[in-house]
């Protein structure tokens, strides 16, 4: 299977970019109520069946004290997704919207940010944000592989439209690509999260809709893209359709089909062919990805630069090709065309007003909602614990001493080419598989702030 596509992006990092676009309608999900608590910057491992307790201790030398509070219960996955979290995250470690009052987890995260975002929060232009209002998470500690440290991990942080990533903190910070941003929708549709260049582990594909309101039930989802887009699950490549009108369409369920009448739509035609990963982008896209706008230089200037330079260094390279659904946005159905790229979803509404019409999915809060808070189970797979976030030492862009332990990955995929930035797994919590029927009470505890001996015990009790 051929994976140039990934290669190609791994020379993406913190490039120029700015949108002109309005944000995504999407209601955040609800915060649920908080009933267990947990302290932990450290990985742990178990199993815990539904309907008993557990306390785990765990390994790791932290710099700072982390609260995470969080509840695990089970939901039972019949018939459609749920739109329920099944795993609380203390406001301590996730707030969407960026609302959280968390600090850069590293100095590039703000001057990347403040680039583009910085004006958006000044109301200075009017555009979509680029990033989100703020962070949604500290920083978070994540499997790497590479890491040349040696020690497999690396600082992450979450946004409601992407998650910034520092995979080498000694390069050159001057340097365009040193801080990347992951490879999100390419690990929603397939179901795998990378945990190197070539490691994966099987996780599941998301039911989580990819454009409109929350818990809308019409949008496809990232699992109903995994039949036409290019991921570890498969390629799904398309021949160039240059000149040819975008008029596929595709459902919730990920059956696709064909509307002529949106030939009719101004800016669907497909005016490039991305020959490396074997996709069409329309002009709406094409034209969202190329334009220009205001950015904040390094000197604290306001210039008027190229949004993005590469044009893919934001999205990614498109893995599918653009089809139209629909979707509740803002309480209304609309008609709305909807293309997968490596690292962002972008959307097209042509009944929005003027310069709103191209949107930049809240992919961030999708992804985090699926790796961490149980969120977007399809019908029929089993509901497991998922794995605690792991907070990164505050005021370091990675911790000192006695580093998080991680498992190697489950199994590992070895695609032709090289892969390009990863999302790999954080350590993990306790680890189960629940009864979907039960309503279990699992928690565990793990002190943060001494080093405590490599290795887990957890305690089951009937």
């Amino acid at each position: 299977m051929e994976k140039k596509w990934i290669t190609a992006a791994s020379t993406l990092g913190a490039a120029s970019l700015v949108f002109s676009a309005a944000a995504l309608a999407q209601t955040p999900p609800p915060s649920p109520s908080v009933t267990a608590e947990t302290t932990s910057t450290a990985s742990t491992t178990g199993t815990v069946t539904a309907g008993t307790s557990a306390t785990a201790m765990a390994s790791g030398t932290a710099e700072t004290t982390v609260t995470a509070v969080s509840t695990v219960t089970s939901v039972p996955v019949t018939g459609t997704a749920q739109p329920i979290p099944t795993t609380v995250i203390s406001s301590n470690i996730y707030v969407a919207g960026g609302t959280g009052g968390f600090p850069f987890a590293n100095s590039a995260f703000q001057n990347l940010w403040n680039r583009t975002d910085s004006l958006v929060a000044a109301g200075t232009v009017k555009r979509t944000w680029f990033w989100g209002p703020g962070p949604n998470t500290p920083g978070l500690i994540e499997q790497y592989n590479e890491d040349p440290s040696g020690k497999k991990q690396r600082v992450v942080q979450y946004f409601d439209k992407s998650r910034m990533e520092l995979n080498n903190p000694l390069a050159n910070p001057s340097q365009p690509f040193f801080v990347t941003n992951g490879l999100l929708t390419v690990e929603l549709i397939s179901g795998y999260i990378q945990l190197g260049d070539k490691d994966f582990v099987k996780y599941r594909p998301a039911c989580i809709p990819m454009s409109g309101d929350f818990g809308t039930t019409l949008a496809p989802t990232y699992a109903s893209f995994q039949k036409v887009s290019n991921t570890q699950a498969g390629d799904h490549n398309a021949p160039n359709r240059t000149g040819q009108n975008a008029t596929d369409t595709i459902d919730n369920a990920g059956n696709v089909g064909n509307d002529p009448s949106k030939a009719n739509v101004p800016n669907v035609k497909y005016v490039y062919f991305e020959p490396t990963t074997k996709h069409n982008i329309p002009a709406a896209f094409w034209d969202f990805l190329n334009s220009s706008g205001p950015v904040k230089n390094g000197n604290g200037q306001t210039v008027n630069e190229q949004l993005s330079t590469p044009w893919f260094y934001a999205t990614g390279l498109p893995i599918s090709e653009a089809y139209w659904a629909t979707a509740k946005i803002n309480g209304q159905v609309r008609d709305v065309l909807i293309q997968a790229y490596e690292r962002r979803v972008l959307t097209y509404v042509p009944t929005n007003p003027v310069g709103f019409q191209v949107e930049d999915s809240n992919i961030g809060q999708h992804y985090f909602d699926w790796r961490y808070r149980n969120f977007g189970y399809c019908a029929g797979q089993p509901v497991t614990t998922p794995t605690a976030p792991v907070p990164a030492p505050s005021g370091t862009v990675r911790p000192t001493g006695t580093s998080v332990t991680t498992p190697e990955a489950s199994m590992t995929v070895q695609p032709s080419g090289t892969a390009g930035t990863q999302t790999p797994l954080a350590s993990p919590s306790v680890q189960g598989t629940q009864s979907p029927m039960a309503s279990p009470s699992a928690s565990a505890t793990v002190t943060v702030g001494t080093t405590v001996t490599v290795g887990t015990t957890v305690t089951v009790t009937p």
